[in-house]
């Protein structure tokens, strides 16, 4: 029993050592991701002028970002009905990268004249300069008379609105853009849905296999929101159930 006892002890302090090696080369693994990362954003930029030319031929298409996001595997359960038919008027998504560090990015989406959006373009902006302490900046959404789609995610959430799209499986997808817990749906629009639009479309993307999907992911703890003010936003990468984005 005592050479058992020994036995199992000295599995133990094994494992323990093991455990302390993990944790040394996780600390390389995530430099290698952030190193990856940042690499992707440079080049992200480098694309801009063929991404603008790209405007060009998506003009032509009618509905072109709606079908995108649509057929997107893991956007279009975060689309409601409705969410859809506002969506049909979007003309244009634009990622504006920083070009003094192309990780930070605002993404924009542009309106034609609709029923219901005031605003012509909805803004959102992340900063990952720092990736434990995160900012994001929403816009304000004006919404036409009886059109606010948000209402019913809001009017259930109470006072705070700052986590609607996250806590809400059913809130709209229009809640994200005053939502503080955007970052990874921030990820899926700006370094896969938007570079790889033409294939989104056409149905090309290989959207089984999810380690052909490009995710590079910022800011782990708190993130910060801001909405004229800064708020402290607490856990921004906890994705809900369900509906909302699921990391394997």
């Amino acid at each position: 029993m005592a050479a058992e006892n020994g036995t199992n002890e000295g599995i133990e302090l094994s494992l323990q050592e093991l455990n302390d090696i993990n944790t040394e080369i996780n600390v390389i693994v995530d430099q290698l991701v952030d190193e990856e990362a940042a690499l992707h954003a440079k080049y992200e930029l480098k694309k801009a002028a063929l991404y603008k030319k790209r405007e060009g031929v998506i003009a032509k298409i009618p509905k072109f970002w709606l079908t995108c996001l649509e057929k997107h595997p893991i956007i279009t359960s975060l689309i409601e009905m409705e969410d859809a038919e506002a969506l049909s008027y979007l003309q244009r998504i634009t990622i504006n990268r920083s070009t003094e560090n192309p990780i930070n990015y605002k993404i924009e989406f542009e309106f034609a004249e609709n029923p219901y959006l005031a605003n012509k373009m909805l803004v959102k902006e992340f900063d990952f300069s720092n990736k434990d302490h995160a900012k994001v900046v929403n816009q304000k959404i004006d919404w036409k008379e009886g059109k606010d789609l948000t209402a019913p995610a809001k009017k259930e959430q109470g006072d705070d609105e700052s986590d609607v799209f996250s806590e809400n499986e059913d809130a709209s997808f229009f809640c994200w853009f005053n939502d503080g817990n955007g970052s990874e749906l921030a990820d899926l629009i700006a370094n896969d849905l938007f570079p790889n639009a033409g294939m989104y479309f056409a149905g090309t993307e290989n959207s089984d296999d999810e380690d052909e999907t490009p995710i590079f992911e910022f800011g782990h703890s708190d993130n910060e929101v801001e909405d004229g003010n800064l708020e402290s936003e607490d856990d921004a990468e906890d994705a809900p159930a369900n509906k909302r984005v699921k990391r394997g």
